[in-house]
């Protein structure tokens, strides 16, 4: 369980977007993010953009990561994928990862207590990380590697009811002095934000099965 990047590697003064290990590696599931939009004090979902710090009016240290490997050729849980050709794609998933509408964390030092934002997609991927336990849980017993069955479940006919299918926004980020651009989120799987964030009420118990 990991997080999904892009990055700009310098290879003899010539900017390569590339996807970031171990994000990138086909047995890992590997989380976008996305910028939430719901009623927290009534606790119920709206929607949901691609996460993105330079598409606000105050710049973030990031964005959602995604794209396809150099280095992996694309397994078989991701054949017939509409948008992936013949390199591993990422993210598979995504979750919260905005500063500004995403979830806390509570820091102790001594006899301190402090309370901050998670944020990125270091916090998408413990989202998902805490959700498979549950998941485990439900079935009692490990169930291992999920990609196949990620993949299974969101192209089947329960995908909008087990995602929330996010599409809108991008991971697009210009970064001086060397531009680098992104992708667009779209239907289905993208390479921003995978097959969208977790229904955990329903897709739990179809992992579980």
């Amino acid at each position: 369980m990991t997080t999904a990047g892009t990055a700009e590697a310098d290879f003899g003064g010539t900017a390569v977007k590339e996807v970031s290990l171990p994000a990138s590696d086909p047995l890992v599931l590997a989380a976008g993010g996305t910028t939430l939009n719901g009623n927290l004090s009534a606790g119920f979902y709206i929607s949901e953009t691609a996460w993105n710090g330079q598409a606000g009016l105050v710049l973030s240290s990031g964005a959602s990561g995604g794209g396809f490997s150099h280095r992996y050729a694309r397994p078989a849980y991701q054949d017939g994928v509409h948008g992936i050709s013949t390199a591993r794609g990422v993210p598979d998933v995504a979750g919260e990862a905005d500063q500004s509408t995403g979830w806390a964390f509570v820091f102790t030092g001594g006899s301190k207590r402090w309370i901050m934002p998670a944020s990125g997609t270091s916090a998408a991927a413990s989202l998902w990380g805490g959700l498979m336990a549950l998941a485990d849980q439900y079935a009692q017993h490990d169930l291992g590697f999920v990609n196949p069955a990620i993949y299974r479940i969101a192209r089947s006919s329960g995908y909008h009811q087990a995602f929330h299918d996010i599409t809108t926004g991008s991971n697009i980020v210009n970064t001086p002095p060397v531009g680098m651009g992104g992708y667009q989120a779209g239907p289905g799987w993208d390479p921003v934000t995978g097959w969208g964030s977790p229904d955990a009420q329903v897709l739990v118990p179809l992992l579980a099965a």
